[in-house]
């Protein structure tokens, strides 16, 4: 609140006060009460320091993946194809919790930079994703450069503490309604 408006507000509570001899009830001692009791502040957010670990976490990751020429969706569908946790463009998007457009885009990027290639698939309206050797290359460095960046975030926490934010996280999650699609991070 801006400090005009606070003093007015004062002011006004203060007559009041004065004007109806106080009784613990009047406008100041609620102005006093609400202002003391109910002051909020940034750093009482949870969220406030998840959203500031997150950026700081992503943009370090980030800058990793850029020496490599790699960006965090690429990332996500070269480790997913090298996990063998999905094999086209339907199992990629519920993997990985994106839409089909926005990872048969980032698959055009990767396949003008010769990391995958899409095969024929069984029927023709469907394509099998695969990492070209480049791709299979890559990816286990890049899996370096991420353990790397969880390490130098996270390494200040005990395996136990890491296993608790964890189930933690998972726990946030569900509670606010984001049930994995593909079921990643019940893992």
């Amino acid at each position: 609140m801006p400090n005009v408006v606070v003093d007015m507000i004062k002011d006004l509570a203060w007559e009041c006060c004065r004007h109806y001899s106080c009784l613990d009830n009047c406008c100041l001692c609620n102005y006093n009460y609400v202002m003391t009791k109910y002051k909020h502040s940034l750093q009482d957010d949870i969220g406030y320091w998840l959203n500031r670990l997150r950026m700081k976490v992503h943009s370090s990751f980030l800058a990793k993946l850029a020496k490599q020429d790699i960006a965090i969706p690429e990332w996500r569908i070269l480790i997913s194809l090298y996990n063998n946790d999905a094999s086209n463009i339907v199992e990629l998007a519920k993997f990985i919790e994106v839409d089909k457009g926005a990872v048969s885009r980032v698959l055009d990027k990767l396949e003008s930079s010769g990391l995958v290639i899409r095969q024929p698939g069984k029927d023709r309206r469907s394509s099998v994703v695969v990492l070209t050797k480049k791709g299979e290359e890559l990816t286990p460095k890049l899996a370096q450069l991420a353990e790397l960046n969880e390490k130098e975030f996270f390494s200040c926490l005990s395996e136990t503490e890491k296993k608790q934010l964890k189930s933690i996280l998972k726990k946030l999650l569900r509670h606010a309604g984001i049930e994995s699609l593909g079921g990643w991070f019940l893992k």
